[in-house]
């Protein structure tokens, strides 16, 4: 990708009016000062907490921490990465950029690109004023509206009819786009009779796929009659990944980033919600749900909704859900819906109030699937009971925390009609999945300290035994560490570290607390290390240096509220000023986390 110039970058960053742009998602109302006050757009709350200062240029949210520059702010609620959120505010603004010189491949497939989005925008116009003014589409317009989506709504989805033979493609070729770039699209494929172009997109109503930029990416498009397949949808190009891109989320990324995504199976499910008012549905493009579509949700969001029935969610479901759940962080749940509704009824016979009745009676994904697991299953006989048992005892095993499978067994042992003793005797014995290890009383005892102390110990544990993990600790801080023994501990090891002297000869100098923490971290091996032998410290310490600016920020943050930008605007602008510096900091450490990961 083509590199900006930094000094446009600083230039539109100094020129751009960062109170007109907040203002696009956010009413702002004068605070006193060089400050202004609104709602903060990244979370729901009543009381005004998001504050801006057009003479630094910064924004910071004391409801929700975030904070950072005009970019910063672009990148976050537009979803964008930082060259992408630079162009965005440049296009607002009038602003033309210049670019780094770029390698001729470079231009040349960002260029191929521009030519494939600009193709399916093409063809979305044209489906859409067919779909709006042919004869031939009366068939299509008489379907959409007995699913309740008349003009108004097929103008704003840009909803279409594909007429067939091949009307699309000549109609590029007429607008100036070659047949190898129709081909590339799929818009158009090659006939193996005689080679010519045939439209891939025959007499059915077609649903555009925008990318989070406003490209359009791709379709889907649903057959009229007994055409098969009822769906077709692009196949893989240079534009469209469908792991990679998710119906509606460029209209949902709003509503997600403020609460929960809520996952559907079909685009005329997406639309219902979104023109009913729950306007964070989302869907796939005809493919399944996948690790990389939750991976794109949890940019958005720590929550998701699935709309489908938990069996059809499958047992990948619950590896997915639960294996992301700890690695990113992502809560997965099953709406239950009426028998034989998808959402789309749900919302025509009741509103958008059923809808968010269903949304709020959401389950845990794996309590659906155990529900599901048993039902399907006989418990009339001991033999049955016992078969149901080990069946769910299986599925409970996914769970990672001991506390949610305690109380997960006596679910099960209520649905199969056995004593929990049952369920648990079967988890024991087997009923594990894959992430579950044995582990004596000592892991458990670990396990029980809070999050942050076992990372603290765990990077002590560390630089006691990993000579090399002593280089990767530059940055660590006494000031990172919670409690006086672990700070005592840090500190003599770093000196000691550097004089070349082992444990045993650093313990001399410790207070006994300091000195019994040493002790027994180094008769236990550290963990810090992953299954392909590589050593997890710069993950490990780059988490602990995350916590501890958390801590920073908190404290600075209480300090801040406390003091009148009126009665003392310098010190308070001073400290928003260190606010925000200290969460650009943590940003880029959680970047660096990320590419550690």
């Amino acid at each position: 990708m083509a590199r900006i110039k930094e000094e446009d970058i600083d230039a539109l960053r100094d020129r751009a009016d960062i109170v007109d742009i907040v203002s696009g998602y956010t009413t702002l109302k004068r605070a006193g000062g060089n400050t202004f006050k609104g709602l903060c757009p990244f979370h729901t709350e009543k009381t005004p907490s998001f504050t801006v200062n057009p003479a630094s240029g910064l924004w910071y949210c004391f409801g929700c921490g975030e904070g950072g520059n005009l970019y910063q702010f672009v990148e976050r609620v537009e979803r964008l990465s930082f060259p992408e959120a630079v162009e965005w505010v440049a296009r607002r603004t009038g602003f033309d950029l210049r670019y780094e010189q770029t390698r001729p491949g470079d231009a040349l497939a960002s260029g191929r690109k521009l030519r494939l989005y600009a193709a399916n925008r093409e063809a979305m116009e044209l489906w859409h004023r067919m779909l709006m003014e042919a004869p031939e589409a009366a068939e299509a317009r008489r379907y959409l509206g007995s699913r309740g989506f008349g003009a108004e709504v097929a103008t704003r989805w840009k909803l279409g009819y594909a007429p067939g033979h091949d009307v699309t493609c000549r109609h590029l070729i007429q607008r100036g786009f070659r047949p190898d770039e129709i081909v590339e699209a799929d818009i158009g494929r090659r006939s193996e009779r005689d080679g010519s172009l045939y439209d891939v997109f025959r007499n059915r109503i077609t649903f555009p796929t925008w990318t989070l930029q406003g490209e359009v990416a791709g379709f889907g498009a649903r057959a009229l009659g007994d055409a098969r397949p009822k769906y077709l949808n692009t196949s893989e190009t240079p534009v469209f990944t469908k792991s990679r891109l998710m119906y509606g989320l460029n209209r949902a990324k709003s509503a997600i980033a403020r609460g929960a995504a809520v996952v559907v199976e079909g685009y005329t499910d997406v639309i219902a919600l979104h023109e009913a008012g729950v306007t964070e549905a989302v869907a796939t493009n005809g493919v399944a749900l996948g690790e990389s579509h939750l991976e794109l949700l949890k940019r958005f969001t720590d929550r998701v909704v699935l709309m489908f029935d938990a069996d059809a969610a499958g047992q990948g479901a619950v590896q997915r859900g639960f294996g992301l759940h700890h690695r990113l962080g992502l809560e997965v749940l099953v709406a239950p819906l009426p028998e034989g509704k998808d959402p789309a009824d749900v919302v025509a016979e009741g509103g958008a109030e059923a809808m968010r009745a269903a949304i709020a009676g959401a389950r845990p994904l794996l309590e659906a699937m155990l529900r599901a697991t048993v039902a399907r299953l006989p418990t009339d006989t001991p033999e049955a009971r016992a078969a149901a048992v080990r069946e769910a005892a299986r599925v409970i095993g996914w769970h990672t925390d001991p506390i949610a499978r305690h109380e997960y067994a006596f679910l099960a042992a209520r649905l199969i009609g056995v004593e929990p003793e049952s369920v648990q005797r079967a988890l024991a014995e087997g009923g594990r999945g894959e992430g579950r290890d044995g582990t004596d009383g000592a892991d458990a005892a670990q396990r029980r300290l809070p999050g942050h102390v076992r990372i603290e110990r765990e990077a002590l544990r560390l630089l006691l035994h990993d000579a090399d993990a002593a280089m990767q600790a530059q940055e660590l801080q006494e000031s990172d560490f919670t409690s006086r023994a672990r700070r005592e501990v840090f500190a003599a090891l770093r000196s000691g570290a550097a004089r070349g002297a082992g444990g045993a000869r650093v313990v001399e100098a410790l207070s006994d607390d300091a000195r019994a923490l040493l002790a027994e971290l180094a008769v236990s091996p550290p963990e810090g290390v992953a299954e392909d032998g590589r050593s997890l410290a710069p993950e490990l310490f780059l988490r602990l240096r995350v916590l501890s600016l958390d801590r920073e920020i908190k404290e600075r943050r209480n300090v801040l509220q406390d003091i009148n930008p009126v009665d003392e605007p310098e010190r308070h602008d001073a400290l928003f000023t260190e606010l925000v510096a200290l969460e650009a900091r943590r940003r880029d450490l959680l970047k660096r986390l990320r590419e550690a990961a």
